[in-house]
């Protein structure tokens, strides 16, 4: 008997969300990120390879897609870009964890471009954007791409409604907006780019990331019995986390760029009261308009930050992004200086975190 093909395809590299290559999987359903045992290697091409081995102590963090009702037709198109006639890479069929699914390994062509020497031992292409090449702007801007078919998306069951990017750094950056949310009984829309940036923190500096990849039921940020405050919680529980920053983005009514959560009495911050400091000085040197800290505080409802400071004793911040800064596709500049204000304040986070430990 023959056995079904599968309907799914691991990938790792350059067709992972934001890479350059991932409007190819816009057709595809991304279920959840996963790892996967093998060895990821850098290859001299600017793109990875993966040799899976079940018996690997090592693992390839990729994700997991549906691939569309054509199938076949669809998987064929893949082949070729991945080279497959051409022996470059070869497609295979895995089986982990009672799920089949198709990868691409290395074909006898790429075999010997590879060694030990070219192991990337965190088994992570997005790193480093050194390592993998991508342009943060043009990063964010592929990601979000691929995040909007999500804006709307209901649950199905079958894939993961929040997206947790496993990070380097004890910081975690918090998405909870990035789609559609209902807040006492009425739909409210997605905050736009907030997923994106949240994971060009995770791609450059190696943040953890967090964020809502389908429609989701209740607010994460009013209430606390819900899905994303679900993987929240059990995130601070099992890492070492030293903020949190909770991203949002609000309209542009107020002159002002951005506007810091932190708390009525700057509560959420904890052992960490220049957090909200290096805010402020990091948006000047980059001339962004920064509002007061009382404008949003983040304390009236259960937010985010909130709950991180309140229940796990994790300093919080939350940061209001106007409407002006998220938009590329009209205001190109703007958006490159939030990125730079955004990757500048938390590595000033970081910095002082290291600074003071060691």
């Amino acid at each position: 008997m023959t056995k079904p093909k599968p309907g799914k395809l691991f990938v790792y590299g350059t067709l992972r969300k934001g890479g350059t290559r991932s409007g190819h999987l816009e057709r595809c359903r991304l279920l959840r990120m996963m790892k996967v045992p093998g060895i990821l290697y850098r290859t001299p091409f600017g793109y990875p390879a993966a040799v899976f081995d079940e018996t690997s102590p090592l693992a390839v963090w990729g994700e997991l897609y549906e691939l569309p009702s054509d199938s076949e037709l669809f998987i064929g198109s893949v082949d070729r870009l991945e080279g497959v006639d051409e022996k470059l890479f070869s497609r295979s069929v895995i089986r982990l964890e009672e799920e089949s699914f198709y990868v691409y390994e290395p074909g006898p062509e790429l075999r010997r471009q590879i060694s030990d020497g070219n192991i990337i031992k965190s088994g992570n292409w997005f790193s480093a954007p050194a390592l993998c090449g991508e342009d943060p702007f043009s990063f964010a801007v592929s990601f979000e791409n691929i995040q909007k078919q999500y804006y709307r998306m209901k649950p199905d069951g079958r894939s993961e409604e929040n997206i947790f990017l496993e990070g380097t750094v004890p910081v975690l950056v918090t998405c909870p907006h990035s789609t559609a949310h209902t807040r006492m009984g009425k739909l409210k829309r997605h905050e736009f780019y907030t997923a994106a940036l949240g994971a060009v923190l995770h791609l450059v500096l190696g943040c953890h990331c967090l964020y809502a990849n389908r429609e989701q039921g209740t607010d994460p940020n009013y209430y606390d019995d819900c899905g994303f405050k679900a993987v929240l919680e059990r995130v601070l529980s099992e890492r070492r986390i030293d903020l949190v920053v909770d991203i949002h983005g609000t309209g542009n009514e107020r002159s002002e760029d951005l506007f810091p959560g932190v708390g009525d009495e700057r509560e959420f911050l904890l052992s960490a009261p220049d957090v909200l400091d290096k805010f402020y000085l990091v948006a000047e040197e980059y001339g962004i308009t920064a509002g007061s800290a009382d404008i949003f505080p983040a304390a009236r409802q259960m937010t985010v930050a909130k709950f991180a400071a309140k229940r796990f004793s994790v300093p919080a911040i939350q940061i209001e992004i106007s409407d002006r800064l998220r938009m590329p596709w009209r205001r190109e500049e703007e958006f490159r200086c939030l990125i730079e204000f955004l990757l500048g304040f938390v590595e000033k986070v970081i910095s002082g975190k290291m600074d003071r430990n060691g």
